[in-house]
């Protein structure tokens, strides 16, 4: 069983890597565009752009915390889901962000949450 622990650290420590640099790459975009068009960046792209940075180190940190088997992996995840949930209730009220892959995102990162809670409870992490 300790094998999930470790495709599931792995899958998410690269996730949140992902994101970092998606994160990266939208505040270049949106810095830009702001000196393109002499304008300064709406409130809620900025909202996005520190909701991307916290989420993927929240994803990176999780994902590493799984990895090396510790407990603090409950909270890291327990904190990533908290932050994406919160995102997802914003966003689905101020912009049209409630796509199905998002939420799709949300329900999977929900089920891996769960399996580390299991895993804690079960002595698999240290």
């Amino acid at each position: 069983m300790i094998w999930i622990a470790y495709l599931i650290g792995t899958f998410y420590l690269l996730g949140g890597l992902a994101a970092l640099h998606q994160a990266r790459m939208n505040l270049f975009m949106d810095k830009a565009l702001a000196a393109i068009s002499l304008a300064p960046t709406p409130r809620e792209d900025r909202i996005v752009a520190i909701w991307m940075f916290a989420a993927s180190v929240l994803t990176i940190l999780s994902g590493a915390a799984l990895l090396i088997r510790s407990r603090w992996a409950v909270a890291a995840f327990g904190l990533c889901w908290a932050a994406q949930a919160i995102y997802l209730l914003w966003a689905t009220r101020t912009r049209d962000y409630g796509k199905p892959a998002t939420i799709n995102a949300f329900v999977i990162y929900t089920l891996a949450s769960l399996v580390v809670v299991w895993m804690e409870r079960t002595a698999l992490l240290r």
